[in-house]
């Protein structure tokens, strides 16, 4: 599989030198006097891009595309595409990273800019120093072709080194910044006019935005990510009070990504539950419960009964966050059964949420796979025997059979299911190190 990453990046490089090789074929001639305002937004690309702020562990996120873009649409030609593969590589060169990864960045970005220049004259654009007008279809196709090339690269790359659908990568690294993305369609343009109409004034103004967007990006995912580590945090200690379910609800959450994925359900709403399954036991911080969970035999029928209950302190909780009541549901009904028996509120069938139902699988999958100590942890066959006995009765049998049917219920039992998709960076290092034990063999 690394392999097939590694043979996909040295081909995003050559492509890239052909991509520009044609550019140069096509139209050799420069006009340096268009070509100046290009230059000078390439620069300020690269102030961009050294910019860069940390998204999460080894990704990183920074806003030298606007930059690029309004130097494309400036000038659409071989030189400026040269000059953002040169700024690019120049940025890249200045920072600690695989070597690899260097290469697959500036090739993506290069590949991106070409396609996105080639689309932005198809479709009749002109370059805006020569006639300013907003030409509302090659303006929007070019910003569009650049921003999805970009990220569908990566998306492939992902894809190739986890044996995932691309398309699934693709959705679930990019549906929160497609709004992003939008604005920037305008944004390009004013940025541009900025340049056209005021001159090095309008690139001092540039500048400027591009270091207040890189510090409210970075703003944004920093609090994202705090948020983030406060539920772990809290998740964290509700577990420590039995330590037969450690990492429990972490799991859970997990599958429930990976199922929500089997099932076909949207970016957003897969979120959205992962986050309900992260939070599905923290009712059980609650002090009646301590003496039951760290109780080391059977429940009395008084304490099962008591158990019963942290659903609801759950959802009550979870229900204090203004930002995850949607999640409120889910959270309470996670033990309700198909059939009617389960608790806290006797629902059956569709009358259970979607997300409840889902957890609930979850839930049941991470019990099977963990030792116990009247049990070992059970083999994928078993666990697909008991999902199959307990389906129209515990489960949802729709989903019970979409999720039984599905070879990714495998990759779910043996642990390769991240829940997430890996950085660029972390593949790449992967290769590197491969690459390295085969040398040595």
């Amino acid at each position: 599989m690394k392999h097939k990453v590694l043979a996909y990046v040295y081909s995003m490089v050559i492509l890239s030198l052909v991509a520009i090789g044609l550019m140069y074929w096509k139209s050799p001639a420069i006009n340096w006097g268009q070509y100046y305002g290009a230059g000078l937004l390439t620069m300020v690309a690269f102030l961009g891009a050294i910019f860069s702020y940390r998204i999460q562990g080894s990704t990183f996120g920074e806003v030298s595309f606007i930059p690029y873009l309004t130097a494309i649409v400036l000038y659409p030609s071989w030189i400026t595409v040269a000059s953002v593969a040169a700024t690019a590589l120049l940025a890249e060169t200045i920072k600690k990273k695989l070597q690899i990864k260097r290469l697959f960045n500036v090739a993506q970005i290069v590949i991106a800019s070409t396609l996105a220049s080639s689309v932005y004259q198809y479709l009749g654009g002109q370059a805006l120093q020569v006639d300013p007008t907003f030409r509302f279809v090659p303006h929007v196709a070019a910003v569009s072709v650049f921003l999805f090339v970009n990220t569908i690269a990566v998306a492939v790359a992902v894809g190739l080194a986890e044996g995932t659908g691309i398309f699934h990568a693709w959705l679930k690294g990019n549906t929160a910044s497609i709004a992003y993305d939008v604005v920037a369609i305008p944004v390009v343009y004013a940025f541009a006019r900025a340049y056209v109409d005021w001159g090095e004034w309008g690139i001092a103004v540039l500048c400027a935005l591009v270091v207040g967007l890189r510090f409210t990006y970075q703003s944004k995912h920093q609090l994202e990510i705090t948020n983030k580590e406060l539920l772990d945090l809290f998740v964290q200690t509700v577990e420590y009070r039995d330590p037969y379910t450690s990492g429990h609800s972490q799991r859970v959450s997990k599958y429930s990504r990976t199922i929500g994925q089997i099932v076909g359900l949207s970016p957003k709403e897969i979120e959205r539950i992962s986050k309900a399954a992260l939070l599905h036991d923290v009712g059980k911080i609650h002090e009646a419960f301590a003496p039951i969970l760290m109780k080391p035999g059977k429940l009395t029928i008084e304490e099962r009964a008591i158990m019963e209950l942290h659903p609801i302190k759950s959802a009550e909780l979870v229900e204090k966050i203004s930002d995850l009541r949607d999640i409120v549901p889910a959270v309470r009904h996670h033990h309700e059964n198909w059939d009617g028996s389960g608790y806290p509120d006797r629902l059956r069938g569709h009358e259970i949420p979607l997300g409840s139902r889902i957890i609930m699988f979850a839930d049941t999958i991470d019990a099977m796979l963990t030792d116990r100590p009247y049990r070992k942890a059970l083999s994928e066959a078993e666990v697909r025997i008991e999902l199959r006995k307990n389906s129209g009765t515990q489960f949802d049998p729709e989903l019970c059979e979409k999720l039984v049917n599905s070879p990714e219920l495998s990759r779910l039992i043996d642990g390769r299911s991240s829940g997430k998709v890996r950085s660029i960076t972390q593949i790449l290092f992967e290769i590197k190190e491969r690459a390295k034990t085969l040398a040595v063999a």
